[in-house]
């Protein structure tokens, strides 16, 4: 078979000098040149870290300057963050106590409109739109007892006793332990759920905690019979 027809068959490349060889020489001495010409500029100090070393004393008291930039770099970084804290730290302790009182009472006027929503849904029987007003106003004032006791209202119109007695006890256990909504309709609540003794404990503390409203109590226990 002709060598002209298949020239990959010629064997010429076993006895000349290898172009790819040639290339790979010029790069590896151009790099070489390069790491020299760089220790000529920066000639690097070698540390010998084993000096003084013997059997009896092995300890390194010394460290690499590469690592001491780093910790020296990484102290700095933590520094600012520091400071940052401390900045935000010192705003808010520079707020004012007249800043505060102005900015809880921008917060009850809004809660308060909510109030003033949710009552108007409650006397329209929109019993879930009212515990959505309700529940957006203790976003702005979450120890207002009268919206947790508003709140606890829909939920017995809506027979879901538990969940009332869940907002009339935080109500008593963490707002206004002397409450008389709170006592009145929790004793609603547990009338509805067959708990007699709880009623009646709810009742007695409803009049222990307000004497002079006595009648009104009166007046919840009828009413309650019919509309709770």
């Amino acid at each position: 078979m002709p060598t002209a027809t298949h020239r990959e068959l010629e064997e010429n490349f076993l006895r000349t000098p290898s172009k790819v060889d040639d290339i790979m020489k010029f790069l590896i001495d151009m790099s070489n040149a390069k790491r020299t010409d760089a220790k000529d500029n920066d000639p690097e100090v070698e540390t010998n870290y084993s000096a003084g070393i013997t059997d009896d004393n092995f300890m390194v008291l010394s460290r690499s300057s590469r690592f001491a930039k780093k910790n020296k770099l990484t102290f700095r970084k933590s520094s600012i963050g520091s400071t940052m804290n401390q900045l935000s730290f010192m705003r808010q302790i520079d707020v004012s106590s007249e800043d505060r009182i102005k900015a809880r009472e921008e917060r009850i006027r809004v809660a308060s409109n909510y109030r003033r929503l949710g009552n108007l849904e409650y006397r329209k029987v929109n019993f879930d739109k009212a515990i959505e007003h309700y529940s957006k106003g203790l976003e702005y004032i979450p120890d207002s007892a009268v919206l947790f006791v508003n709140r606890s209202l829909c939920y017995i119109k809506k027979r879901e006793f538990k969940r009332a007695l869940i907002d009339l006890d935080y109500v008593i256990l963490k707002l206004d332990g002397r409450c008389l909504r709170a006592w009145l309709y929790r004793a609603g609540a547990l009338k509805r759920m067959n708990n007699e003794a709880g009623y009646l404990d709810c009742i007695d503390n409803a009049r222990r905690f307000n004497h002079s409203e006595e009648q009104y109590i009166e007046y919840f226990i009828d009413k309650m019979r019919t509309d709770l």
